[in-house]
């Protein structure tokens, strides 16, 4: 699978609010943000992690060919805040993406993610509580995963609002801050859900 920066770069958010959604709008802010940095991370989460997911899940007997569905990739500064994302997400430097499955669980996603990609930054099972994804459920679970070349920590964490969940994954090893557990030494198991 190519990579294809107009595919994470587009928003549909960003075109009904008419916000500039283009790697190096936020440079005056942030020198760093530049359009060659932004696009450099991109085309290196795409090829450490989107590219392989992709791989393995459309090519799975049975699949449609299309079952990964990229939700977010790049969000300028303005498109990260009417999306309520976090002031220091990584999606603003293109080293973040979040991921549907439309033909099963997001926790297939999360295991397979974590038994086989060999770096990754940061993978987050978010809200399973909220189902798997279908045309009726449009709302459903999905799959925060980053990269980052200088820090490939390999955090596993989980976003919920169900406190049961966190209950689940909680060891001496896991942090919990708000509506995320982060350190989780357990696969995703939907069947808790």
């Amino acid at each position: 699978m190519a990579f294809k920066l107009k595919s994470y770069i587009l928003s549909s958010t960003a075109t009904k609010k008419g916000i500039d959604n283009t790697p190096g709008v936020d440079v005056e802010s942030d020198s760093k943000l530049t359009s060659e940095y932004i696009i450099g991370n991109l085309e290196k989460l795409h090829n450490k992690c989107i590219a392989p997911i992709m791989s393995h899940f459309n090519n799975l007997p049975g699949s449609s060919g299309n079952s990964i569905g990229v939700t977010s990739v790049y969000r300028s500064k303005a498109l990260n805040a009417a999306v309520n994302g976090v002031e220091n997400s990584q999606h603003i430097q293109g080293m973040a993406c979040d991921l549907i499955y439309t033909e099963g669980s997001t926790s297939e996603i999360y295991n397979w993610a974590i038994a086989n990609l060999p770096t990754f930054n940061q993978i987050i099972w978010e809200f399973p509580e909220k189902g798997d994804f279908n045309s009726g459920n449009l709302n459903s679970s999905w799959i925060h995963i980053a990269y980052n070349e200088d820090d490939n920590k390999k955090t596993k964490s989980l976003a919920s609002d169900r406190e049961d969940l966190h209950e689940y994954f909680r060891t001496q090893n896991t942090e919990r801050r708000g509506q995320y557990t982060h350190g989780l030494e357990n696969e995703a198991d939907q069947t808790i859900v």
